[in-house]
């Protein structure tokens, strides 16, 4: 068992009753007494209970996306909670991809039906395939972008740009620019 599993269940079970009587307030007593006052674990749920939320829309289109012959708010309120934590952990997370698959398929298998395990299995899978061509784009990208700016600074005569300031001055403007 992972680490985090107590803390996966408690953000599973919170986000749940979350939905179904949405506007209360996260019980913070109840993370940490679910949690056993493990500090790691607690902090581990409460960014769970509370990334869900802040990153739902587009954690719900990468769910929806990758349904087939289903809607989101047609699947069982618990499977859908179990992919939106796992889908959470995908993108947010730096933890293992299979801890984070296989702890929501056993999550699954523990609190749905019969099907939930090789169901969000599936899901949660076409995810993470999506999210690797999102992040290799991405990065390709990100190289092109690299390679570029080493071009523009080649361009400098011994760190002196053509109006007479400093190479410097410029490459921090592309920084800036890019952040």
């Amino acid at each position: 068992m992972d680490k985090f599993r107590r803390a996966r269940v408690v953000a599973l079970q919170t986000l749940y009753s979350y939905e179904l009587n949405s506007g209360q307030d996260i019980p913070e007593e109840m993370i940490r007494e679910r949690v056993k006052n493990d500090e790691e674990s607690i902090r581990y749920a409460r960014r769970l209970v509370l990334g869900v939320p802040l990153h739902q829309k587009e954690i719900d289109e990468k769910i929806e996306s990758s349904l087939r012959n289903w809607r989101l708010n047609r699947l069982a309120a618990t499977d859908r909670n179990i992919l939106r934590v796992g889908v959470y952990e995908l993108m947010f997370s730096d933890e293992p991809v299979a801890i984070i698959i296989n702890e929501a398929i056993e999550i699954a298998k523990e609190y749905g039906d019969k099907k939930s395990g090789g169901f969000v299995n599936a899901v949660l899978d076409n995810i993470r395939k999506k999210i690797e061509e999102e992040r290799a784009s991405r990065n390709a990208t990100k190289g092109e972008d690299e390679e570029s700016d080493l071009i523009e600074t080649d361009d400098y005569s011994n760190g002196i740009a053509s109006d007479g300031s400093e190479a410097r001055e410029i490459s921090e403007k592309n920084e800036e620019s890019e952040a």
